[in-house]
């Protein structure tokens, strides 16, 4: 792990600025530009300049950063790969999973890992996609299973697992839970509870809203879990989107239903992501157990 002057380099450049690099570092704001002007004297260049919105990387600096990164995470994955030679990590598995995507997973790996690895531990994380990307990148998730993004940080990789359509889930009180389906004009005029502005599915519907010239998605309530979303949709007239392949219909509340869009091409490609580089044992195996399962859908 890269620590002193480079560490607090690349702080500053994820945060943007010396006063949240400080908060997240837990030291002095001069103490960080001291450290800033260290290295700063050691490469020979200005890295750093501030301004009025906060501190910006010079060229040299983005230059400096992108390698610097590089090494930081080669470093990363050899401590850990060491750990796992030596035992201390080995039989540690961390996976994350969307609300929609964590039946699949949890179905496609256990029993399985644990029956061919007795002394394995799985510590699981369920969050919508922006917030598994985030864990990924602190490295407190080693393995997301989840919709694909159209980009990616360099920092990561994705592997496609397989397709999924949205279905429109509404409370069975709602017009649309009449229909056996329903179409994408049919929910321009409808209110939406919607997870963050940030999360693939969202952005995927409003992407196809655009597309088709329809005004922007009325989003009236915003949620960061399924629970939340199936609480809001029950009890009002709102509606939400769902993945109902990787979904398990059982535990669905009695009052909401869920019925298919009909409209070519809004599907979402759901699929592994991880960083780059090094992947222990357990998640090499966890990976092919993952793509076992998604050929047999």
């Amino acid at each position: 792990m890269i620590d002193g002057d480079l560490a607090y380099f690349l702080t500053i450049a994820s945060t943007g600025t010396l006063a949240r690099a400080a908060e997240q570092l837990g030291i002095s704001q001069p103490a960080v530009t001291k450290a800033i002007q260290r290295l700063e004297r050691k490469v020979g260049v200005t890295l750093v300049e501030r301004t009025a919105r906060g501190s910006v990387l010079t060229e040299a600096g983005k230059i400096f950063h992108t390698r610097v990164l590089g090494v930081s995470m080669q470093l990363d994955s050899a401590l850990q790969e060491a750990r796992d030679i030596g035992g201390g990590h080995a039989g540690l598995l961390r996976i994350g999973a969307t609300p929609a995507t964590t039946s699949f997973a949890l179905r496609s790996l256990f029993p399985t890992l644990l029956v061919e690895r007795p002394a394995a531990r799985v510590n699981v994380t369920t969050a919508f996609s922006d917030a598994l990307l985030d864990a990924i990148d602190r490295r407190e998730v080693e393995l997301a299973v989840c919709p694909l993004p159209d980009t990616l940080d360099a920092s990561m990789v994705k592997e496609v697992l397989y397709d999924d359509h949205y279905s429109l889930m509404v409370s069975t009180g709602h017009p649309l839970a009449e229909r056996e389906s329903v179409t994408l004009e049919d929910l321009v005029d409808c209110a939406w509870a919607a997870s963050s502005r940030q999360e693939f599915a969202r952005v995927q519907i409003e992407q196809a809203f655009a597309k088709h010239g329809y005004p922007r998605m009325r989003v009236v309530a915003e949620a960061n879990s399924l629970a939340a979303l199936f609480l809001i949709v029950s009890t009002t007239q709102l509606v939400s989107l769902i993945n109902a392949r990787s979904f398990d219909p059982g535990p669905l509340p009695f009052d909401i239903a869920v019925r298919p869009i009909q409209l070519d091409g809004l599907l979402r490609k759901v699929g592994l992501i991880r960083r780059a580089g090094y992947l222990s044992p357990i998640a090499q195996r966890a990976q092919e157990i993952l793509r076992s399962a998604a050929r047999e859908l």
